[in-house]
């Protein structure tokens, strides 16, 4: 039976809130009072049970779909409950309050037709607390426990006018939240977003949340869709983010758990508080490709190894610390950081053990290398050399060094096998088998007679200045290489020779040339009387000064020794040195004594020499 007074239903309108309005519309005081002369209750009619709506459409002649669409129905066993297209979870209900926006009552208010307490009706988005915030004025939607738990918007809105003056609540439009706004749509239908349209709404309410506060963790501002820096709630800040897809988030995550801001110092893992929440809902339906897409965002951004426990157990792993690097290939950690280093894996300021990862693939066939590359101890061995030996050979290039020098850290040095096998075949290659060793010396007997290092024995044997190499023995160690001595002496001699200069004179040569002894011509470079100049001896190994030859013709032109005049005049020494002295010649040179004595050729026109008074 039609009621005598009839109301309009709004589309966005609940079926409890239209029958409230209804029983305010034909004069009854409340609706408990009105649903007593009926067959049905507030809960049926909440719940959009089918006599309910069948009644209610006898009642106003609206069709009992349209009246029972945005009823409150319970969805599955968990407490979840479906609102209109959308599905909600229990933390989302209503519960045993009255949420509204009182710009919007206060609206319906101003309408003058009919009963005005008739006129203010339940929007369907007031109905979860998953919304909470208008989507016409952007304000936030009030929630006021209900008196009585009586369930009456019309009577609430009756006996607490002054909740609705036109002077009470924020009167200012602001535009709605964003997730507000996607929620709403969700409820009537709409379908915009194809990654968040795949998720049940409290699926997706949950993910906006925990995403928020995932970004928080990293960034502090959050910045509105308008650009500014409004404060957001954490679900807000969230929907901002994963409502551009599964290709940002995952860029995203990338970003920020393996960027510089990655060492956040608050003790959780780098991807919560996300995985603890899809942990505890791991086994629930609804939960499945988030669990999925998730779980493989965190085995490719954190170093998780097989069967370790994200959300899932890891199936693969992706990322490796120096720390599980160094367990699992069974390497120093120092030397791994050294590899990764060295091949631009790691930069230097992420050599941390613990926290800074590295993508394991790439890291792989370097470090599955390392473990087959020979230490310094291994290789002498093969070599049959000591490892200082060893080490003069690789720091001269003939063996790469896999390590490079690590700083004033110890450098634990590692060879290529390969480059040991290529290094040994070219010592041996041109050594011969069949021929008398009378003469020859091992490699190592070599050197020290020709005051070198093994090295440089080597080199003149990869060089082919050597022809006298012969080989004794089946072995390919030193101790089987032999070098014909004399050979190998003459040519260091001529190497010497070459690095000092082969015009430069000892000062053996220029006391030769000089006509007197070593130990007189040492004073006159050591005053600089005599010029010289500094060079590596390297047969003694020893810096020692050399000559010029022009320097020595300079020297020879201005400078002459009390012996040479002597040997002009046909006297001593010790005579000249008297008659010099006599006429008040100072000498050019005094090296304190008279036979070791120079004087100016140009002093030599004012010296006089009486044979028979002398």
């Amino acid at each position: 039976m039609k009621l005598p007074v009839t109301i309009p239903f709004h589309d966005d309108e609940t079926p409890l809130g239209f029958v409230s309005r209804l029983a305010a519309a034909n004069g009854f005081p409340s609706l408990e009072v009105f649903l007593n002369c009926t067959e049905t209750s507030a809960l049926a009619i909440m719940r959009g049970e089918a006599g309910s709506m069948a009644l209610l459409e006898s009642w106003t002649g609206e069709k009992r779909d349209r009246l029972g669409r945005f009823a409150v129905r319970r969805a599955d066993e968990k407490l979840h409950f479906r609102l209109g297209n959308a599905v909600f979870g229990r933390d989302h209900r209503r519960g045993n309050t009255h949420r509204f926006c009182v710009q919007c009552v206060q609206h319906d208010l101003r309408i003058e037709e009919g009963r005005k307490v008739s006129h203010p009706y339940v929007r369907v988005w007031w109905e979860t607390k998953a919304i909470g915030t208008c989507p016409i004025h952007g304000s936030r939607i009030t929630d006021v426990a209900c008196d009585n738990n009586k369930d009456d918007f019309a009577l609430f809105v009756r006996s607490n006018a002054h909740l609705f003056a036109d002077d009470h609540g924020d009167a200012t439009s602001r535009p709605p939240r964003e997730l507000d706004r996607y929620l709403i749509g969700r409820i009537q239908g709409a379908i915009v977003n194809p990654f968040l349209d795949s998720l049940e709404a409290y699926v997706v309410a949950g993910l906006c949340k925990y995403f928020g506060r995932f970004l928080r963790r990293y960034r502090s501002a959050a910045v509105s869709e308008d650009g500014s820096f409004e404060t957001l709630n954490d679900a807000e800040y969230g929907f901002n983010a994963v409502k551009l897809g599964e290709a940002h988030i995952s860029e995203l995550v990338s970003e920020l758990v393996l960027g510089e801001s990655a060492l956040v110092e608050d003790g959780a893992s780098p991807m919560d508080p996300i995985t603890r929440w899809l942990r505890r809902n791991h086994d629930v339906p609804a939960y499945a490709t988030l669990v999925e897409f998730f779980q493989d965002l965190a085995e490719r951004n954190m170093p998780l190894g097989e069967g370790q426990i994200c959300i899932l157990p890891t199936r693969r792993r992706y990322r490796h610390t120096v720390r599980s690097a160094s367990v699992e290939y069974g390497l120093r950690e120092q030397r791994i950081v050294g590899l990764l280093t060295k091949a631009g894996i790691l930069k230097v300021e992420e050599a941390t053990t613990a926290k800074i990862s590295f993508d394991a693939e790439q890291a792989k066939p370097i470090l599955e290398a390392a473990q087959d590359a020979l230490s310094l101890t291994e290789a002498a061995a093969i070599l049959g050399l000591k490892g200082p030996r060893l080490h003069e050979i690789i720091d001269a290039g003939f063996l790469p060094r896999v390590e490079a020098d690590r700083g004033d850290l110890r450098i634990y040095t590692r060879i290529w096998r390969q480059d040991l096998i290529d290094f040994q075949r070219r010592l041996f290659e041109r050594a011969k088998t069949e021929i008398d060793l009378d003469g020859y010396l091992p490699i190592v007997k070599v050197a020290h007679r020709c005051n070198c290092q093994v090295r440089e024995v080597v080199g003149m044997i990869f060089d082919g200045q050597l022809d006298g190499i012969a080989r004794s023995g089946n072995g390919i160690t030193f101790a089987n290489l032999l070098v014909n001595l004399k050979e190998a002496q003459g040519k260091r001699r001529l190497v010497v020779r070459q690095e000092i200069g082969t015009d430069l004179l000892s000062i053996a040569e220029a006391a030769e040339l000089l006509n007197t002894a070593k130990y007189k011509t040492y004073p006159l470079v050591a005053t600089g009387v005599l010029s010289s100049v500094t060079r590596l001896n390297r047969t003694s190994r020893r810096m020692q000064p050399f000559i010029e030859p022009k320097a020595l013709e300079d020297f020879r032109r201005l400078h002459i020794s009390v012996a040479e005049i002597a040997s002009l005049y046909g006297t001593r020494a010790d005579v000249i040195v008297r008659r010099m002295e006599a006429l008040g010649i100072e000498p050019s040179f005094d090296p304190g004594s008279r036979p070791g004595r120079y004087y100016w050729r140009s002093d030599l026109d004012k010296f006089t020499f009486d044979r028979a008074s002398a």
